[in-house]
């Protein structure tokens, strides 16, 4: 069995990737939030990622939106997925029951 996870694909070489301005705009007005919790380095399941947005807006109540559902997390994370901003890792999980 496999399970994904996502990883924020901005960078190459260390470097900010160039995107069409439309994904900027996406990521300004919208995918900051769950841009901001993912890494490079380490992919985080979807629950993850739901937690950590969580998480963040509760450290900076002022910022918009406000509070966030599942579906709303979803939508940016495809979002972000179609202009290329995250990637999806598949990691093969070990299907024996933990005891």
């Amino acid at each position: 069995m496999y399970q994904v996870t996502f990883i924020r694909a901005t960078h190459e070489n260390g470097r900010f990737r160039p995107y069409p301005t439309e994904a900027y705009q996406f990521w300004a007005d919208y995918g900051w939030l769950v841009g901001e919790v993912l890494r490079q380095e380490e992919g985080m399941r979807f629950a993850e990622i739901v937690q950590a947005c969580t998480e963040l807006l509760d450290e900076h109540p002022g910022r918009e939106p406000n509070t966030v559902s599942e579906k709303y997390i979803a939508w940016c994370l495809v979002k972000l997925l179609e202009f290329g901003m995250v990637a999806t890792v598949e990691n093969a999980l070990d299907d024996k029951p933990q005891s």
